[in-house]
């Protein structure tokens, strides 16, 4: 059970965006917990003022990834895609055509099309958050907070040895944070798919995450056999581990 403090210290205030959270405080299944103030996940920065900006910065965010896609980045540009001050990189997690295809029935496939259509994509966003330390934080974020984001928040909890249980609770989290956005996100529905399974899609049903953590246990072992199969090295594990764990 999280407590109220712990709870206010996950979800970080800012104006403009609204599913900004951190990943610290979560107990490992070894004892252990994860750091605070390391890694965080978000939606949409488009919106952010420069105070929210500059606060994000102050909680020692250096590293921001931006996991949408070119027609994302154009209508909503990242205010920190030119900073000076902040490494900012784009790595689009989901291949557009694949999203649409038949076999995806529910966010649970989708996220497991994610695990094994987009390793190199994914290669690309654990070596960079293995990579880009120098002590400082990480943030990675998509449109919503919840699919790309969720997955990949997802692999780095099981990294650390966090229970699926606690990662699906994440994971849900989401749905109360991103209420005031939804009829944004409902706008943005594609014309040829249909509104039920759209919303369905808007949702966060902690079932979704379960389904992809047990793809990963099934067909792995775990995220870090994962990780390791698409070719993200031990040094770099290591380094998250490092970084994510308190001992």
């Amino acid at each position: 059970m999280h407590t109220h403090l712990e709870s206010e210290q996950r979800v970080v205030q800012v104006e403009g965006a609204y599913n900004v959270r951190d990943l610290g405080g979560y107990k490992t299944n070894d004892g252990r917990t994860t750091r605070w103030g390391v890694l965080f996940r978000a939606d949409g920065l488009h919106k952010l003022t420069e105070e929210s900006r500059q606060a994000l910065m102050n909680k020692g965010v250096r590293t921001v990834i931006d996991l949408r896609h070119s027609k994302e980045l154009e209508s909503k540009k990242n205010v920190f895609s030119d900073s000076d001050k902040v490494n900012y990189y784009n790595v689009s997690l989901i291949n557009p055509s694949a999203a649409g295809s038949a076999e995806i029935r529910s966010l649970g496939d989708l996220y497991i099309n994610m695990i094994e259509s987009s390793q190199t994509e994914l290669l690309r966003v654990f070596g960079l958050l293995a990579d880009e330390s120098g002590g400082h934080a990480a943030l990675f974020h998509c449109a919503a907070g919840k699919d790309r984001t969720g997955v990949v928040a997802a692999l780095l909890l099981d990294l650390a040895g966090v229970p699926h249980e606690t990662i699906a609770e994440d994971y849900a989290l989401t749905a109360s944070c991103i209420a005031p956005i939804m009829e944004e996100l409902r706008s943005a529905r594609p014309p040829a798919v249909p509104e039920e399974i759209y919303e369905s899609f808007l949702g966060s049903d902690p079932d979704n995450m379960m389904d992809m953590l047990h793809h990963v246990e099934r067909r792995y072992g775990n995220a870090e056999r994962y990780l390791l199969s698409i070719g993200v090295s031990d040094a770099q594990i290591q380094a998250l581990k490092d970084k994510f764990i308190k001992s």
